[in-house]
Formats: structure tokens, sequence, C-alpha cells
């Protein structure tokens, strides 16, 4: 694994999309801001879970038959949700 920082990968882009693609590359922004490079074929889109698209499907039904509530007052949103 190679750790560069973010100005050596700007400078280098090219060269480091090409190690990435045999290592991890990890470009340090700073304490606790990391990023790393991947080549696109190594990222999982898993996507949306079933439970969260069936979830949206009947809130989006509820919507259209008029269920939902509008905050009037969003410093007060409890006023409203009452």
């Amino acid at each position: 694994m190679k750790i560069i920082t973010v100005s050596e990968f700007r400078k280098n882009i090219k060269f480091w999309a090409e190690v990435a693609e045999k290592e991890k590359v990890l470009v340090n922004r700073g304490p606790g801001q990391a990023f790393a490079i991947v080549p696109i074929n190594e990222l999982k889109d898993e996507g949306y879970s079933q439970e969260f698209v069936n979830d949206i499907k009947v809130a989006m039904e509820e919507y259209k038959e008029g269920d939902y509530v509008t905050i009037k007052d969003p410093t007060n949103v409890w006023d409203s949700i009452k």
C-alpha cells in the first residue's frame, strides 16, 4: 500500500492511477481525512435494499392519497404533526 499527499496526487494523477491498478493508494488530506484510489471494476454497487425501495413506494402512494403532514413552522415542528 502506498500513502501519498494530495499535492503528490495532483502532480502525478496518471502515475498514481496506474499504481492503484496494482495496489492500494491512500491519499492523505490531513488528520482523519484520507481517501483511497481504486479501479472502478473493484467497486461494489450494492444499490438500494429491497426494503428501502418498498418503503419509498409506500410513501409515494401515501403522498398521492393525501396521507402526509405539512410542516407550517419549521421552528415548531411538533405543532404541525400533532
